[in-house]
């Protein structure tokens, strides 16, 4: 049986995820987000701030058996700047944990909006594609991507 973590799990792709995956008998659905679902839903939830390490531990620590984390938690900031460092922790908090708890770990979803292709600065060309050249930086998501990358070496996901 699978066990799915879903991050953001009441923002709009977080609720889509869980949706998504409530409907199959064969997974073990677990939503987290700083609060409740305010939605109906067969997942399980726990409540959890993210970009606290030792508050995820804890929380997440009692989790065993994940095979895949969706990752679509976001920490909305002013600037581009600003969203790199709390974006950043909030992912490697999660993926640091549920690695020392759940060696069945075996895929890591990243999801991503616009501004992985730099819609937030202007107009970009389309369609866009996942080989698009990198646009000037600071952008989380180019940070959350190389986390993942070189974090992934040698794991099984």
């Amino acid at each position: 049986m699978k066990t799915i973590l879903v991050a953001g799990a009441v923002g709009v792709i977080g609720r889509a995820i869980l949706e998504h995956y409530e409907q199959k008998k064969d997974v073990r659905v677990i939503g987290l987000s700083r609060r409740r679902p305010e939605f109906k839903t067969r997942a399980e939830h726990i409540s959890v701030d993210l970009l606290d390490k030792a508050d995820t531990a804890s929380k997440l620590g009692t989790v065993d058996g994940t095979t895949h984390i969706v990752y679509a938690a976001y920490k909305e900031l002013p600037t581009r700047h600003e969203l790199v460092a709390p974006n950043l922790a909030m992912l490697c908090n999660i993926v640091k944990t549920v690695e020392q708890t759940s060696p069945s770990l075996q895929h890591v979803t990243l999801m991503q909006g616009g501004k992985a292709y730099g819609c937030h600065l202007g107009p970009f060309p389309t369609p866009a594609r996942e080989d698009d050249p990198r646009h000037i930086s600071p952008n989380f998501y180019y940070d959350q991507e190389d986390f993942l990358r070189v974090h992934s070496v040698g794991k099984q996901w």
